[in-house]
């Protein structure tokens, strides 16, 4: 009984074990199978996207060139507003560079037109007063600058008014703290001069015109004029100092002498104003002198 017990049981062992086998092998025969149908579905598939690739190349190709010109317009359009845009920001750059270039301009004239006031000789006993030219005051017929200097900075009506290059004009209005200077351009000026080297004297006169003509001349018969001689004022009169530069002889008009003047009104910046007095002569102690010897000379034969 025994044996036969031990022979069942080793049976049904064998049974398991043989079951258990045909279960792994069924297990991996399914694996293997569905490798396989894996393998061959994906080389289906990489066959048939070659072979739609081989037929879709004449046409990508064919579309290509369209495509990649497009891309290029697209491209060269954004590259055009960025230029556009780069433009824009240039501009404004370059607009404030000329704004500062301006300023250094404007700085640099008025440096060297400081420089060159400071070469300037005023006569004796002068005290030259700068100032800067504010406004103009110009119409049909009037020519006159207003300069920042007035009653405060000594300034009176009648001095002389010079830039750099010569005469500007005289102070006619003297305010507290600005002045009117009529240019020798106006319709009103009148100014003593004379011609360097010509013994000629005469008044300048001004016309509203850019060169103003001297007249009611008093020079000798034998005395000409010719062009690029200098014209001085005489100081006659006591209203100028003597000798300051006004312009050159231009040419004669009518029987008068053109002036080019030196000075260019459209530039002028900066200007001194001649604080210039010119000497009285004491009147009052030559006649007094004169009454004391005549006194004296009257008493003398008394005491004889």
């Amino acid at each position: 009984m025994e044996f036969l017990g031990q022979d069942r049981r080793e049976g049904l062992g064998r049974r398991a074990h043989s079951r258990f086998n045909l279960i792994l092998l069924m297990l991996v025969s399914v694996l293997l199978l569905l490798s396989s149908l894996y393998s061959a579905q994906a080389s289906v598939f990489k066959k048939a996207r070659e072979g739609v690739m081989d037929a879709a190349s004449p046409v990508l190709m064919l579309f290509a060139g369209p495509i990649n010109a497009v891309n290029n317009m697209a491209g060269s359009i954004g590259d055009y507003f960025n230029v556009m845009e780069q433009n824009r920001a240039l501009r404004a750059e370059n607009a404030e560079l000329r704004q500062w270039m301006a300023e250094a301009l404007e700085l640099r004239e008025t440096v060297a037109s400081f420089e060159a006031l400071e070469g300037y000789r005023a006569p004796p006993g002068a005290q030259p007063i700068t100032a800067f030219v504010i406004g103009e005051a110009n119409d049909a017929f009037a020519r006159s600058m207003i300069v920042n200097a007035g009653r405060s900075s000594n300034i009176e009506v009648g001095q002389a008014v010079v830039d750099n290059h010569g005469l500007v004009g005289r102070i006619v209005e003297a305010g507290g703290s600005a002045s009117r200077v009529l240019l020798l351009t106006d319709i009103q000026s009148r100014v003593p001069v004379y011609v360097e080297g010509a013994d000629v004297e005469g008044i300048l006169v001004g016309n509203t015109r850019s060169m103003p003509a001297i007249s009611f001349t008093a020079r000798a018969e034998e005395a000409e004029t010719a062009p690029g001689q200098r014209v001085l004022t005489s100081g006659a009169g006591g209203a100028l100092p003597r000798g300051l530069p006004v312009g050159i002889v231009s040419g004669e008009r009518k029987g008068e002498i053109i002036v080019n003047l030196y000075a260019n009104y459209s530039r002028t910046r900066m200007v001194r104003v001649i604080n210039y007095a010119f000497p009285e002569i004491d009147a009052g102690g030559e006649s007094a002198s004169a009454e004391s010897e005549a006194e004296a000379s009257a008493e003398a034969p008394a005491e004889g």
